[in-house]
Parts: C-alpha cells; sequence; structure tokens
C-alpha cells in the first residue's frame, strides 16, 4: 500500500508572474470594451467642459452637508402645500386610464395639425358652419365632444 499524504506544497507564484497575468487580464477587459471606455472619457469630457464635473465631485464629497441642505430647504413652510400636493398627484395618476388618455392626445395633436394650416383669412359663414357639420371627420369629432362632456357632467 503507498503511504498517505501528510503534506501539501502549493504552487507558488512569484510577484512578477502576478502582475503579468494581472495586466494581460486588464489589457483584455479594455480590448473588449473599448468603445464603451471611449464613451465614458467623452462623458466626462462634457461634464467637465460643462463644470458639472466639480459641482458632482463636490456634491459627492460633502455630501452630507448637500443632504441637510436639501432637507432644510423642503423643510420650509412655503414648500408644504406643494410636499402634500405632490402625495394627491401620484394617488391621481394612478386613477388615469393611460390607454384612454393615449388615443385623445393622439386625436388632440392631428387637430393641431389641422388648424396650423387652416386658412386664418377666410372667415366663416353660417352656411358654411351648416355645411362643416355635414363632414364626416367634423361630426365624428362634435359627437366625441358631446360624449365627453355627457360623461363629464354625470353625477
Amino acid at each position: 500500500m503507498a503511504n498517505p499524504i501528510t503534506e501539501m506544497k502549493r504552487m507558488e507564484f512569484s510577484e512578477e508572474a502576478i502582475e503579468e497575468q494581472n495586466l494581460a487580464e486588464v489589457t483584455a477587459a479594455v480590448s473588449e470594451n473599448k468603445d464603451v471606455i471611449l464613451k465614458g472619457i467623452d462623458l466626462l469630457a462634457t461634464l467637465d467642459e460643462s463644470g458639472a464635473l466639480d459641482a458632482l465631485n463636490a456634491l459627492v464629497k460633502h455630501k452630507q452637508d448637500a443632504l441637510e441642505n436639501v432637507v432644510g430647504e423642503i423643510n420650509k413652510p412655503q414648500y408644504a402645500s406643494t410636499l402634500e400636493n405632490m402625495s394627491e398627484l401620484f394617488f391621481l395618476l394612478g386613477d388615469l386610464k393611460v390607454d384612454q388618455i393615449s388615443y385623445f392626445v393622439e386625436k388632440i395633436n392631428e387637430g393641431m395639425g389641422e388648424a396650423r394650416v387652416a386658412s386664418k383669412e377666410e372667415p366663416t359663414s353660417y352656411m358654411g358652419l351648416m355645411k362643416t357639420l355635414k363632414n364626416p371627420e367634423v361630426n365624428r369629432s362634435i359627437t366625441m365632444l358631446l360624449g365627453f362632456l355627457r360623461g363629464m357632467g354625470r353625477e
């Protein structure tokens, strides 16, 4: 039978070998992410040119003081009603039916586009108004507005 193993020798790497391996890993990562690194450098340069980088750096270094100033400002009496209304606004946003609103916003945008190109110098006569009511698009819009007003006035 073989003798039992009583001693284990660990592989030892020299510091130069470890540094060389680390450098190879970093070089590979830089090579793989070249575009991202260049975009990051461009972003930093833009922030530096605008002065925002210095402000952000100061904000991070003095975050406790900045947070105290912000909280101190928010606690002023003139902002109390705004903060109370914000919670109400969030609840209101939860009640809105976004798909229905987006439908009406789309129609409003189309109407504004038509109004922009409509003739501004030609006045509308009573007879012209009556003829316009026969137009299916105008009639549909008026019917939609009347339905909206009925729904809004319902108790």
